[in-house]
């Protein structure tokens, strides 16, 4: 066994601790085997809709166990562990507990900097990380810590993975009889790692026992009156100490409770879970709780069972705990802690003036508490001072980090905790502030000599102190103080500049402040007081030239609303109608219509140039090829401080000649992304299992209250009366004669080229021009009504607006890195009478030179797709159904495959940009004669509008069947697919056919109000 003393106590220290009950005399994992012959069919853990027992968690327990030893995992050995909140999480972990393998826990948003350097102390010899999270990809980010940490030989995937070992596959029931003869650890063995705030950036690993943690967690249940009527949401990352073990997880199971897994702590997440879990205990950071008391005043959820709020890693403000128990309804417990040891909680039957201005007192009686000065001198009670400490369950030093240890640890064993703190007579602690240079954002610990480090090779700055600044919302803000003579610097541009060096998104700076010198204190050094000050004025300041960037917390709620009496498309539209915001989008998915109103932030290409605007601030660089794009477009994303997000954009035709290095023919946005300040989701489903009738369920989005408020008042009036009643009129379009004898000169002279050999297809439309106003809403209700497209879609902008009825998708990618595209080519007519439609579909199935234009569409789709997927995953299926879309019917196939784990949605994107049935084949040669033949730029016919979302996902549908305004100026648009047996009528037929897809269902008003 590994001595593990050297880095706690000395030996007569860990005797007396024993006899004085203050440390558990058996390992976790024996622990929990005694609880599941104990509790048996109790529950003790619930993930979504899974449920598990006690006897089912330890069965899975032993199991993986067994497996993680037969693949080579011993005793001592270390793990990285980067997992969400999880069934997975919990299991791996006491797993490997069992094994006496030592997990080190760490954040899901730690990144490959500062997972590089523990990897560097710890040497794990595997990690265990989800595949994706939060839009994140952890399997590519834990190869890239393989290849800088000979010690780690595998990597455990939970989820989907093609290379490494899933993690469902670990589990082996088999080898238990194998694990049986295996001893359980000894409880003075280390149990884990967990990481340290640091205040060097340099993350220290905090090592623990099984009998130190696990006296920690059961002390701390029966302080906090957990028993096994206790129902635990674990809310915060448990791989924080906080929801780990204080009490949290582990003293939820060790007393036979429930633990209730949050994917994340925001109330869209939680307050569901509390109804339905009959929750009545959970733990928050202060910076969650203002969002959560806002929710309460109009979220309808039943929280009522919620006993206890435990509030910890950050100052509570008395203002704010003051609400709490009059507002939540439940009781307020403070707790104040550290990963290396000492708890200090408010006791459940302190006075309230106690539990609001306080964060209590320690957890044992041999918890030695000093509060000293600068000296190291003791303060009597009621003064300031930094809080020393060591005891049972305090760690005497990290892990292999002697040099720090001095720094660190007093010579007679006490922790130097760096906390500025404030001990009444009574023995309660107030936390004021710190002594070491670190901010405390939302609970989350930067350090900021780590900042500092980094930014000392940044070219443009001369110094750099980085400091805390009180805040409202966060607690600690993180705010940089420069000295620079470059009055370009942005924000933005340090927040790239430190992203780009692998920081996470949770350190990046808030607010930025450019000083002609440092003040100085009388003793000459930096005057951080001061510095904060400014900060202070300069975020107050609306003049001035850097201003604070807020970094918003997330917020979603989720309601379900019955109203039956309106199709969600009615309601949507209805919503479409309100004068909500300058910019919305409407987009019919298969499963659900989405409503995205309002801008936060937006990400454009225009020309050579990507420009990211976000709450007030820009940021562009140079895109030299397009080949970087989808890269450089990642990076944007990654500036945005939220973790996750939903999107929608548009991308024009002329995207494709950027892709394909050609002119452009117009100054104009080649891709604009746009995450809304709010998004509503509307969809149909069955009432229960038992009730077979329909009713709308809707889901909110939002970034602020005001913006949920907007979109909660638009739905509940959009409910009430979801169609202005107008007198619309049909107009009128020339779709049969407008532009058609240059058209059909521009067809002869396409396939005589064709012929020619200079390429085998092109697309060639005609524009139409609309003469009277149309009213966009109400003209695509109607032509909803009458198409059955694969997308649907109606976006308003300052200056543009268009709605539409796409044919097929571009492409369509999935979480799980799944693509497809969906080629439509070879057309004819569809009419109202069904025998006539059959003949014309017999007519199309036996056509060669429409067969012949599927073929080559496919084809094509295949050669695309095939540089960027795994090869054995390509394929075709549903080939040549006939598609049946408003007033046309096609030929439609759908090639798929798995993306290779380096590419991205972007980079599909790229690939099959622009649709084949857009353009023609070869592209570069198709698009090339577009530009020579037609009248002007396309703009968004044959583009794309695409949504996308933070985990991975991107649905881009193809524009053709529909109608755009411009200004005064309002045009459809329609082409037809040109190979070397095309005709100038029959080709301009089907431009005809495609028109009146949109064409036969323009409505305008007698009010001529076109939009409200």
């Amino acid at each position: 066994m590994e001595n593990v003393t050297s880095y706690y106590w000395p030996k007569e220290w860990v005797e007396r601790y024993q006899r004085q009950g203050f440390r558990e005399n058996q390992s976790l994992s024996c622990a929990l085997d005694s609880l599941a012959s104990y509790h048996q069919h109790r529950v003790a853990l619930v993930e979504g809709s899974q449920r598990v027992s006690y006897t089912d968690l330890a069965e899975q327990v032993a199991s993986a166990a067994a497996g993680f030893l037969h693949r080579g995992i011993r005793s001592g050995q270390r793990v990285l562990v980067q997992l969400p909140n999880s069934l997975d999480f919990v299991v791996s972990c006491f797993a490997l507990f069992r094994l006496g393998a030592v997990p080190i826990m760490v954040m899901p948003g730690l990144r490959e900097k500062e997972l590089t350097a523990v990897c560097s102390v710890g040497e794990p010899v595997a990690c265990i990380v989800p595949d994706r999270f939060l839009g994140f990809d952890h399997v590519q980010l834990a190869e890239k810590l393989m290849v800088v940490t000979p010690s780690m030989t595998q990597i455990f995937v939970a989820g989907e993975t093609v290379k490494h070992c899933p993690l469902q596959a670990v589990a082996n029931v088999e080898l238990r009889e194998q694990l049986a003869s295996y001893s359980y650890p000894h409880p003075e063995q280390l149990a884990f790692l967990l990481l340290s705030g640091g205040t060097t950036g340099t993350p220290k690993l905090i090592p623990r026992t099984h009998a130190d943690y696990l006296y920690n967690a059961r002390a701390s249940a029966s302080l906090c009156g957990f028993n096994q009527d206790t129902v635990y949401l674990a809310a915060l990352p448990v791989a924080h100490n906080f929801p780990l073990g204080c009490p949290g997880v582990i003293g939820t199971l060790i007393n036979g409770g429930k633990v209730v897994l949050a994917t994340t702590p925001g109330f869209d997440s939680c307050f569901p879970l509390i109804e339905q879990e009959a929750v009545t205990v959970t733990a928050l950071v202060p910076a969650l709780v203002p969002s959560w008391l806002e929710a309460l005043q109009w979220d309808d959820s039943d929280i009522s069972s919620l006993v206890l709020l435990q509030i910890g890693g950050a100052r509570l403000s008395p203002e704010l705990a003051r609400r709490i128990a009059p507002e939540m309804n439940c009781q307020l417990q403070q707790v104040f802690g550290m990963a290396e040891g000492l708890l200090c909680f408010t006791r459940l039957d302190d006075p309230q003036d106690i539990v609001i201005n306080t964060q209590g007192r320690p957890l044992c009686e041999s918890d030695d508490v000093c509060v000293v000065d600068a000296n190291g001198c003791p303060v009597p009670d009621g003064n300031e001072g930094e809080l020393w400490v060591k005891g049972p369950y305090t760690i005497r030093g990290y892990y292999k980090a002697d040099a720090h240890n001095l720094r660190s640890f007093s010579e007679s064993g006490y922790y130097q905790s760096g906390d500025k703190v404030i001990r009444d007579t009574d023995g309660n602690i107030s936390v004021v502030g710190r002594i070491k240079e670190q901010i405390n954002r939302a609970g989350e610990k930067i350090a900021c000599a780590e900042i500092e480090a980094l930014l000392s090779q940044h070219a443009g700055i001369q110094d750099v102190v980085s400091i805390a600044v009180p805040d409202e919302r966060l607690g600690e803000r993180h705010c940089l103080c420069v000295l620079s003579e470059d009055v370009l610097l942005r924000l933005s541009d340090i927040q790239l500049f430190l992203r780009q060096q692998g920081l996470a998104r949770y350190k990046l700076p808030d607010q930025y402040i450019v000083c002609p010198h440092w003040p100085l204190t009388a003793i000459g050094k930096i005057d951080r007081i001061s510095l904060i000050q400014q900060a202070i004025k300069e975020a107050g300041d609306t003049a001035s030239n850097h201003s604070l960037t807020t970094l918003p917390l997330v917020r979603y709620l989720q309601t379900y609303s019955d109203t039956s009496q309106h199709p969600p498309l009615m309601l949507a539209t209805a919503m479409m109608r309100q004068k909500l915001a300058e910019e919305m989008a409407l987009y019919e998915h298969p499963d659900s219509i989405r409503l995205y109103v309002g801008c936060l932030a937006r990400i454009t290409l225009v020309g050579q140039q990507l420009h990211l605007n976000y709450d007030g601030y820009h940021h562009s660089w140079p895109v030299e090829n397009m080949a970087q794009f989808p890269s450089q477009l990642e990076i944007a994303l990654k500036l945005l401080p939220l973790d996750t997000w939903s999107a929608w954009g548009s991308i024009p035709f002329e995207y494709a000649r950027a892709i394909y290095d050609m002119p452009l023919l117009a100054d104009i946005a080649l891709f604009e992304l746009i995450i809304p300040m709010a998004e509503v989701r509307l969809y149909t489903a069955k009432r229960s299992a038992a009730d077979e009738s329909k009713h709308t369920c809707i889901e909110y989005f939002a970034i602020d209250t005001k913006s949920l408020t907007t979109v909660q008042t638009a739905f509940e009036m959009a409910n009430r009366q979801p169609r202005r009643v107008g007198n619309h009129s049909l107009i009128s379009t020339p779709i049969a004669t407008a532009n058609q004898e240059v058209y059909k000169e521009q067809v002869k002279c396409a396939v005589a080229e064709i012929n020619a050999g200079h390429y085998q297809k092109v697309i060639l439309s005609r524009q139409v021009p609309i003469d009277e106003p149309v009213d966009m809403v109400e003209s695509y209700l109607k032509g909803r009504q009458h198409n059955t497209p694969a997308r649907s879609f109606l976006l308003k902008k300052k200056d543009f607006k268009a709605a539409g009825f796409c044919p097929e998708t571009i492409i369509e990618v999935g979480t799980d890195n799944t693509v497809s595209t969906q080629p439509l080519a070879g057309t004819r007519a569809r009419v109202s009478c069904e025998k006539t439609n059959q003949a014309l579909r017999k007519e199309l199935l036996s056509d060669p030179k429409e067969i012949a234009e599927h073929a080559i569409s496919v084809k094509l789709a295949m050669e695309e797709l095939a540089p960027i997927c795994n090869e054995e995953s390509l394929g075709v299926s549903e080939f040549m159904n006939v598609c049946q879309r408003g007033t046309v019917q096609h030929l439609g196939s759908r090639v798929k495959g798995q993306l290779q784990p380096t590419i991205t949605c972007w980079h599909a994107l790229n690939a099959l940009f622009p649709a084949v049935t857009a353009s023609g084949i070869p592209k570069r040669e198709s698009i090339d004669a577009i530009g020579r033949f037609e009248l002007q730029p396309r703009g968004l016919y044959s583009g794309s509008v695409f949504i996308a979302d933070s985990d991975g996902r991107l649905d881009a549908a193809l524009v053709l069947r529909a109608f755009y305004q411009q200004g005064e100026q309002q045009w459809l648009q329609a082409g037809a697919g040109l190979v070397g047996l095309s005709t100038p009528e029959r080709e301009l037929e089907e431009t005809r056919e495609k028109l009146a897809s949109a064409a036969m269902h323009l409505l305008t008003t007698a009010d001529a109000e076109v939009w409200v």
